[in-house]
Formats: structure tokens, sequence, C-alpha cells
């Protein structure tokens, strides 16, 4: 019994004399390559900020992610924006996005379990400012509808709950029926 905890002293004594790297723990600043494919739908495994540069309709925006060069084009994930046929609510939904996020640094969150086919051009993100889902605000305001069997169904029951209220409160696009 001596030599079995002697030796588990030693491996531990090991393992506590090997020095800690600097620059490599946890929250630590990683060096972001520029390249197309770093932020892509096979390598989503950070939340990055984005400045919003343009808002294109009332689900997709062009943004300038940080360490990037390119802009890029962003879907927000689960829903569906209005057509422009459905105004006045396609042109609200614009508006109400120019007015939160055009121009402000946001949050990107890519759904973890299933992803776009596609890697390059388009990307589908959960766009976050300030602890608010712009996707969420743009649901419960009728202003988007859920995709119901998108491949991004991290908030698919949340949005449904949502989109369940703004047609009970008769918001947006729900209003007409």
């Amino acid at each position: 019994m001596f030599q079995r905890i002697t030796l588990g002293s030693a491996v531990l004594g090991l393992l506590l004399a090997i020095p800690v790297l600097p620059g490599h723990g946890f929250g630590e600043p990683r060096v972001v390559p520029d390249t197309p494919f770093y932020f892509d739908n096979h390598r989503f495994d950070r939340y990055p900020d984005a400045v919003v540069v343009r808002v294109v309709s009332g689900d997709t925006l062009v943004v300038q992610i940080e360490g990037e060069q390119k802009m890029r084009l962003i879907r927000l994930a689960g829903i569906e924006g209005l057509s422009p046929g459905e105004n006045p609510f396609y042109q609200q939904a614009i508006e109400l996005m120019r007015e939160r996020i055009l121009y402000r640094t946001v949050k990107l969150e890519g759904d973890k379990l299933l992803r776009n086919a596609d890697a390059t051009g388009l990307v589908e993100a959960y766009v976050w400012l300030e602890g608010h889902q712009i996707n969420a605000m743009l649901v419960r305001n009728g202003l988007a509808r859920i995709v119901p069997y998108s491949h991004n169904i991290k908030y698919d029951s949340y949005y449904g709950g949502l989109q369940e209220k703004a047609q009970q409160e008769r918001l947006g696009i729900w209003s007409r029926l």
C-alpha cells in the first residue's frame, strides 16, 4: 500500500511540475485568420463580434466580422423574412432592424446541431445585441415567420411560442387574419 501511495504521489508531482504555457488558457484571444472559410457553417465554433454595415432585407444582413477583411452576408437562422408584397410589414421589419442594429456591434451564434451544406456565401446565424436576439424580436412582433423544418433547430420551440403570442395578439402580419 505504501508503494502505491508513493507512486501516485510521484506521478502527481511530475504533472504539477509541467509548466503552463502563457497565452494558451481559456478566454485568451485567438489569432483569427482572414480566410473566407474561418467563419463558415462547418467551423462555426465561436461567437464572433460583427458590425452590421447593411440591412438587405427583413432577414438578411451584411456584416464585417472581427478579424476578417471581407464582408459577409448573414441570414437570420430559423426564421423566414416577409416578402416585399407583404407591405407595410416587410418595410417595418427592415426599418426595425436598421433602427436597432445598423452600424452596431452584434454577436453571431451558429446552430450547433445541423448546418447549411453550403459553406460559402450566405451564412445562417442567430444575431444577438446586448443580450437580446434579433431573430426572436422579429418573430415576436409578427415581422417574420418561423421555419418549422429548417436545419437550424436550436430555438424552434422558443420561436414557436413567440409566433403563437404574436398571432394571439394580432401583431404584424397576423393582424390581417
